[in-house]
């Protein structure tokens, strides 16, 4: 028999705080992570406007536990005290049990000058780059599991540890692989999420070529506007989020805070194009028509959708069309409430599906839809009702979270509030 899977431990590190309440709170009142912002020492860089975290104000906050961390990249910094306050949220700090990991990641920090050992006289070489591999900053040596394996380490895990290179549906397809395993039985605890910090110079330089980020400046730190007509691009940001997942046998066991349960994961491939999704919305389509055959539920038993919603000219359009397609029976569409978390938070690449899904799971355990924020004048062809500007008390029977990432590869999570008398039971 399946077993039923539920969430026992939160923990956020952002711009918008280090704690999982502080996040909801700011998200609730509307507050933005957005702020004028230049990648390290250049100046007068094209894109002008991000969401990082505080520096400061992270180090204050996990004060005497950064300090313990080994050398990291600045994006596994974030990811480890997220995964150390979810588990601390839990109540699983120091306790013996078989945990698994899972976390999804992006493509490795690296500054100019690491990047520049690999130039000799006759052009750029790998041989000259690994020769002098000793002088690269420490912290930059991992790949892209580093962070997987330093929560592994952290928490001795003796369950599977995955890393998940997914573009922007890193950290949901984590939290779903990790469902997956703890409904069918493999393992009964799981910390799963993600991190990702993509302001380095030549990290922020790439997408900026990829003509990604906006750098319109006239709408100042409110230019992150998801579905709006003059949205021109999304606002890189940073961060880590993980949540630890249940079984609900386990939790109870132990008699856990549940804060909701997890019903169903889908998945899916557009095919399309690397740096575009299908105009259709066919791939996003699939995934959350799977994630709906995954939980066994119909489409009309969802309320509250938590979009990707990238405030990109191609994205928003084409999540509208697959929303339409998939609730399209008895124009459910139009009773949905849709939000974008972006417009709050920024783009958190890898680690994107990890605080949206938090989102999205507060939302239904609380009965209020976060806002879209800076929806001002919506373009026609983005026709749903976002929730726009202010958050909104409404009933959410079940909830779903999308993540669609760079190359078509799309992650549809869904979450009900947790009923304790609640007898059913999953077969998917």
């Amino acid at each position: 028999m399946s077993q039923r899977v539920v969430v026992t431990g939160l923990g956020v590190v952002g711009r918008l705080g280090f704690h999982w309440r502080d996040f909801w709170k700011a998200l609730l009142a509307g507050e933005s992570a957005v702020v004028p912002w230049q990648p390290g020492a250049i100046s007068d860089f094209p894109v002008r406007y991000a969401a990082p975290v505080d520096d400061a104000a992270f180090t204050a906050a996990f004060a005497g536990l950064v300090e313990s961390l080994p050398p990291m990249e600045r994006r596994s910094r974030f990811g480890a005290m997220a995964a150390y306050a979810a588990m601390h949220d839990a109540g699983l700090i120091d306790k013996d049990l078989r945990l698994g990991v899972a976390v999804g990641s992006g493509i490795p920090e690296r500054d100019t000058a690491d990047m520049l050992l690999a130039m000799t006289d006759a052009g750029p070489s790998w041989d000259a780059f690994y020769a002098r591999r000793a002088q690269l900053n420490p912290a930059l040596r991992g790949g892209n599991d580093q962070l997987a394996a330093v929560i592994a380490r952290q928490f001795k895990a003796r369950g599977p540890v995955q890393n998940f290179s997914t573009a922007c549906a890193g950290a949901a397809h984590a939290i779903g692989s990790s469902f997956r395993m703890i409904r069918n039985g493999e393992i009964n605890c799981m910390i799963a999420g993600g991190a990702d910090s993509v302001l380095s110079p030549m990290t922020i330089t790439g997408l900026h070529l990829l003509g990604a980020p906006s750098v319109n400046e006239d709408l100042g730190d409110k230019l992150c506007r998801p579905f709006d007509e003059a949205r021109s691009g999304f606002i890189a940001a940073e961060g880590g989020a993980f949540v630890v997942l249940e079984s609900l046998d386990h939790a109870r066991t132990r008699n856990a805070t549940i804060y909701g349960e997890v019903l169903g994961f889908g998945s899916s491939m557009d095919a399309y194009r690397v740096t575009a999704p299908h105009p259709e919305g066919r791939g996003a389509a699939q995934s959350m028509e799977n994630a709906l055959r995954d939980a066994g539920i119909a489409p009309g038993d969802i309320d509250y959708i938590n979009a990707h919603g990238t405030s990109t000219p191609l994205n928003d359009p084409a999540e509208t069309m697959a929303i339409k397609h998939v609730f399209a029976a008895g124009d459910h569409y139009r009773k949905l409430a849709v939000s974008a978390t972006k417009s709050q938070i920024g783009h958190w690449i890898a680690a994107a599906g990890a605080p949206e899904f938090i989102a999205t799971l507060l939302a239904a355990r609380d009965g209020i839809a976060p806002p879209t924020l800076n929806l001002e004048n919506p373009d026609p062809a983005c026709d749903l009702d976002y929730v726009p500007l202010q958050a909104r008390p409404m009933k959410i029977g079940a909830a779903l979270s999308n993540s669609f990432g760079f190359g078509g590869l799309n992650a549809s999570l869904i979450v009900k509030p947790y009923i304790k008398e609640d007898a059913h039971e999953y077969h998917g």
